[in-house]
């Protein structure tokens, strides 16, 4: 109804550059988006008006019909109509979105802030379990948990982020809680079946969502797992700055390396000790790391890593080879000062590390 007056200045005042929605029309946008209802029904529900305008006034122009309405008249009032209609509703529909968009982004700021607060009571040991899972509505001390950092490219909209923490938490099912980390990350627990973390690690996709990272945490239980979880999935996010394509990365497979960065300037030195100028061979000083990286985790079988990386068992021998004469010194299995320094070299070159020393 507030919208009335607006269709019946149609032609009797002067165009306005915007149309401005009516204040009541503003009201009910915000209780939809206080109530959690759908944009999509709010933009139909104006697609459904502007259909049901359109036919009534065809009604009320063929009920003129026997009046002195020419053809040309009749045709020319209906192209006025219908661009007054289409433009009052354009600019009304974006005002909906803008006001719906802006409360939602409020509603949901202050909810991640409350999230947020008490999620650092806790871990700080401010507040109880009790009380934490009160305020959270997530079981804390009687669930296992799998903790995960998901990252989304700067390029991408901002709601793909959302879209990519419960595409990854649906993968288990379970209720999971989120807390934003930045505008493109956020860490989110997962409440999993105790013992699962085999069947979940299964369930991972090859890739994750397009334009997303992730990096997982293990599995654990209860109010002290809870609290582990989030510290090694954030061990493990930084991991993939280096290595993005390693995603989705498990802090399992990177304990290591979280362990050993622990200490940037320990590892540092460590990476320059057993790599040296290789460091500043790059990207070619890479293919030999990789390549070396990958002969030593199978085994030193260059027509298993040759297999692994789609290259010739020569190329392989090749490589080692190289290797070997850059660093000066055979390179040896069990050697587990190389394997770590093979492993930390990505993040050690993603820092510049390499003119530091």
């Amino acid at each position: 109804m507030s919208h009335l007056p607006a269709f019946r200045s149609f032609g009797l005042v002067a165009r306005p550059r915007r149309w401005t929605i009516p204040k009541p029309a503003r009201a009910l946008v915000i209780a939809q988006a206080d109530s959690g209802a759908p944009l999509e029904s709010l933009l139909m529900a104006y697609e459904i008006g502007k259909v049901e305008i359109w036919k009534a006034f065809l009604e009320a122009v063929r009920a003129k019909s026997h009046e002195a309405l020419s053809a040309d008249l009749r045709l020319a009032l209906l192209e006025v109509v219908m661009s007054w209609t289409s433009d009052y509703l354009q600019d009304i529909t974006a005002q909906v979105v803008e006001i719906y968009s802006t409360r939602t982004a409020h509603l949901s700021n202050r909810e991640g802030a409350q999230v947020r607060e008490t999620l650092d009571n806790f871990i700080a040991g401010d507040i109880d379990v009790a009380h934490a899972e009160e305020l959270l509505g997530y079981s804390i001390a009687s669930s296992a948990h799998v903790a995960f950092v998901v990252a989304t490219a700067p390029d991408l909209p901002a709601g793909r982020l959302d879209a990519a923490v419960s595409h990854v938490a649906s993968m288990l099912g379970g209720p999971f809680l989120a807390m934003a980390l930045n505008a493109r990350s956020a860490l989110v627990w997962v409440t999993v079946r105790e013992g699962s973390w085999t069947a979940f690690g299964s369930r991972l996709p090859s890739r994750p969502p397009e334009g997303a990272m992730v990096a997982l945490s293990s599995e654990q239980y209860g109010a002290v797992g809870f609290r582990r979880v989030r510290e090694e999935a954030l061990s493990a996010a930084p991991l993939l700055e280096a290595n993005p394509s390693a995603s989705p990365l498990c802090f399992p497979d990177v304990e290591a390396e979280t362990l050993a960065l622990q200490d940037h300037q320990a590892a540092r030195r460590l990476v320059h000790r057993q790599l040296g100028a290789l460091l500043h061979q790059w990207p070619a000083g890479l293919d030999l790391i990789q390549t070396v990286q990958v002969f030593l985790e199978t085994g030193a079988s260059p027509t298993r890593t040759a297999r692994q990386l789609h290259l010739h068992p020569n190329t392989v021998t090749q490589r080692l080879k190289k290797f070997e004469k850059v660093r000066g010194r055979p390179t040896e299995v069990g050697d587990l000062p190389l394997w770590l320094a093979l492993r930390l070299a990505p993040m050690v070159r993603l820092d510049h590390a390499a003119d530091d020393f």
